[in-house]
């Protein structure tokens, strides 16, 4: 009385076809927390080691020369260590061994990582608040990604760094931490339509939409870790999630970088993994529907109405998402660090030594447990035709960028306080695991960040 039977679940095949068609589309938009070069900028200055000390910036090709032994040891770890402490974790091909395959070492390298091969991995740095923009002519994005970028990377600003020249660990951490959003794991599965996909063993696409340029990186930013007994049943496909293998890989890389002394390569590897851990502590990556308990979304599959919630999700995901980066950037502009939202990511320290799964699941079981109140804000004081009406869709709307403007003019100030306290809450837990993340770098002596500066003065005056 009053459960669902096995009789009802297993039987009801057309049922759950639609209810995991439903979450196939739901979980779509796969952006986590817009520029994350930004985001970490505030926790960043409050470390002024990791902002005046440098490292010399090293083409991945010369790293991987160089310590081609010791990255297969650590990729063959890593591969271990996720087929027992992983759920659903597909097995790297043996083709793709770093150790047994053959080829041009970077792609090699690519491979064996699975990740999208058709970025160049170049040497670049992002805009920081610490130095003026070089007078040199910016990259186009266009050099960097694939895809057409959204707002805040079409606003960013980068720059080609030199073999050698010598670059902060705070402008190497900060501009690889958005990296991954540049298209590293758009493509993957056996049905994205690319040959490497077809190569990698993920299988088909689980979750997110394949249509969509940017669809396919939804598993590997998304991490379903607390889903209740009912959704494991219905869609158990949402369990296929990999953001806990991307944050193993690349602190082990960047551990052995550290170790066999290529410092740049060490900080860009920990940036990457700061991309997925700032991912995870953003409610919308931790919970399907924030807000909807699953016996409420199957019920709007009976009553047809799965669209709307889909559509109602989509948006309150994308406005607060575009809502903390215009409140950001301003106040990052400005240099008003001593503002709210800048304060709590540079407020929350925390150096304490972290295990990959126990750190993971601790981090999104605290996102989790924000989703509901994170979403009735929002829902609650921003405009219902942004966030409450089915019929609306928020992106490419052209809103975007008076959002913060148009909440204070038809919601009140009063709107606005709440909207930054719910934000703020969820950076003081962004900030609270990322300094316990960037804690695993390996600062540079001060003499050999001194020799690194003498060395490009003489080489400035050949």
């Amino acid at each position: 009385m009053g459960k669902l039977s096995n009789r009802t679940i297993m039987s009801g095949g057309h049922f759950l076809r639609w209810w995991g068609g439903f979450l196939f589309v739901l979980t779509a938009p796969a952006w986590g927390w817009s520029d994350h070069a930004s985001l970490v900028w505030p926790l960043l200055r409050e470390q002024p080691d990791i902002v005046t000390r440098s490292v010399p910036a090293e083409s991945l090709r010369q790293f991987l020369t160089a310590e081609q032994n010791a990255i297969a040891q650590t990729l063959d770890d890593v591969e271990v260590w996720s087929a027992q402490n992983i759920a659903h974790y597909p097995l790297t091909p043996a083709s793709l061994s770093w150790r047994n395959s053959s080829g041009p070492i970077v792609e090699r390298f690519l491979s064996a990582i699975r990740v999208n091969p058709s970025l160049s991995y170049p040497l670049y740095v992002g805009p920081s608040p610490e130095r003026s923009n070089p007078v040199v002519k910016p990259l186009p994005w266009s050099a960097l990604s694939f895809l057409g970028g959204g707002n805040a990377q079409q606003a960013s600003r980068y720059w080609s760094l030199t073999e050698g020249e010598s670059v902060s660990v705070a402008e190497v951490l900060a501009t690889a931490s958005d990296e991954p959003d540049l298209g590293m794991d758009i493509g993957l599965f056996d049905d994205n339509g690319t040959a490497f996909g077809q190569r990698y063993g993920f299988g088909r696409q689980p979750f997110g939409n394949p249509n969509l340029d940017y669809g396919s990186q939804a598993p590997f930013h998304m991490g379903f870790y607390h889903l209740d007994w009912l959704a494991r049943v219905a869609q158990p496909d949402l369990q296929r999630t990999y953001p806990l293998w991307r944050i193993a890989l690349f602190g082990e890389l960047a551990d052995v970088a550290f170790r066999t002394g290529h410092p740049y390569w060490g900080w860009r590897f920990l940036g990457w993994g700061l991309h997925y851990v700032g991912d995870l502590t953003q409610p919308y990556h931790a919970v399907p529907l924030p807000g909807v308990s699953t016996l409420q979304a199957l019920w709007s599959v009976v009553q047809g109405k799965t669209s709307e919630m889909v559509q109602l999700v989509s948006n309150r995901h994308g406005v607060i998402e575009s809502y903390q980066y215009q409140r950001l950037k301003a106040a990052l502009a400005a240099e008003e660090w001593s503002a709210p939202l800048l304060r709590a990511v540079a407020e929350q320290g925390n150096t304490e030594p972290l295990e990959y799964t126990s750190f993971v699941m601790d981090l999104t079981r605290a996102s989790v447990a924000a989703a509901s109140e994170f979403n009735a804000v929002i829902a609650t004081h921003v405009s219902p035709r942004f966030v409450s009406d089915p019929n609306f869709e928020w992106t490419g709307s052209g809103f975007e960028v008076g959002l913060v403007d148009t909440v204070r003019r038809e919601r009140g100030q009063a709107a606005v306080t709440q909207l930054d306290a719910v934000v703020a809450e969820q950076l003081e837990r962004f900030s609270r695991v990322a300094s316990q993340w960037i804690a695993r770098g390996h600062l540079p002596p001060e003499e050999a960040a001194k020799r690194v500066t003498q060395q490009e003065a003489v080489m400035a005056n050949e």
